[in-house]
Order: structure tokens, then sequence, then C-alpha cells
């Protein structure tokens, strides 16, 4: 947390809690309680909190100073963490492919011939699929269809 020299206990926890989220009611009870078990007989309320972080406030330097650190550990953290991700699934893709060559040498040939179609698939990219539809069944579909259409515009021509 930025060290900033005037800064409670109080404070610091509100300013962990905005971070997080908390809302300003939820803020001044939680402090409450924590008043309560530390025998201070303090009570904070909802606008005692939101005057703490308005522009002007006590605590709108200190929390903006904290967010900045908070927002620049977490985006290390984060960093960090895709990187080991991007090793994991470059040492899992190997691996996968090495088996998949590995299984090319089974006795059984659907192995091979699964284990061939799935690295094709992988390089080539899987193939295309076609619709095989036949223009007679087009067609039929077609007349069947405006057939139906006549009968309907007949009936109502026929009101």
């Amino acid at each position: 947390m930025a060290q900033i020299k005037h800064l409670t206990e109080y404070h610091r926890r509100a300013i962990e809690m905005k971070y997080k989220g908390v809302s300003y009611q939820d803020i001044a009870e939680r402090l409450n309680e924590y008043a309560s078990k530390s025998r201070i007989s303090r009570k904070f309320t909802m606008q005692t909190i939101k005057d703490w972080f308005k522009e002007s406030g006590a605590l709108a330097e200190a929390y903006r100073l904290y967010e900045q650190e908070m927002d620049g550990i977490h985006r290390e953290t984060l960093e960090v963490i895709k990187k080991a991700g991007a090793r994991v699934r470059e040492e899992n893709f190997r691996l996968a492919n090495e088996m998949l060559v590995a299984l090319m040498g089974s006795q059984n040939d659907n192995v091979k011939l699964g284990a061939i179609k799935e690295l094709l698939d992988r390089v080539e990219g899987q193939p295309k699929q076609f619709l095989d539809i036949k223009k007679t069944e087009v067609g039929l579909d077609l007349l069947k269809h405006e057939h139906r259409l006549e009968k309907v515009r007949g009936k109502q021509a026929g009101r």
C-alpha cells in the first residue's frame, strides 16, 4: 500500500475495501464492526466514507496512489500467468504431436488412420464439408411450395 503518514488502520481498511468494489454503506458497516471489536467508540457513517473518497477528501490522493500500485501489481501478475500458460500450452502441444506420431506406428489400422487424420487436420485444417443436394430434389421442393402458395392464394381470392 502506498505509504501515506496520516492513514489510520480505518483508512487503510477503507481504501482496500473500496478498491475491491465494496459499497460505501458496507465499508461503514464493516469499519463499525471492527471499531466495536477494538473497543474504540467511533461511529462511521456512509456519508463519512463518501467524504473520505471525494475529490478533495482525506483519502482521495492516498486511494489514487493505492489504485495505481495495485493495478500495476495485477498487470505484472497477469503477464507472468500469460507467459506460464503459453509455455505449458507449447509443451503440451509438442507432447500431443509426439503421441500422434507414435500412434501412427500402431498395429491397428484404425488407430493409424485416426492419428494421420488428426495430424493432417492440425496441419492442413479440417476439410470443408459440402452438401450434396440434387437439383431434382430442390426442384420438387420448390414446386410443392409454389403449389401450396397457389392453393392459399386461390382460397383468399375465392372469399
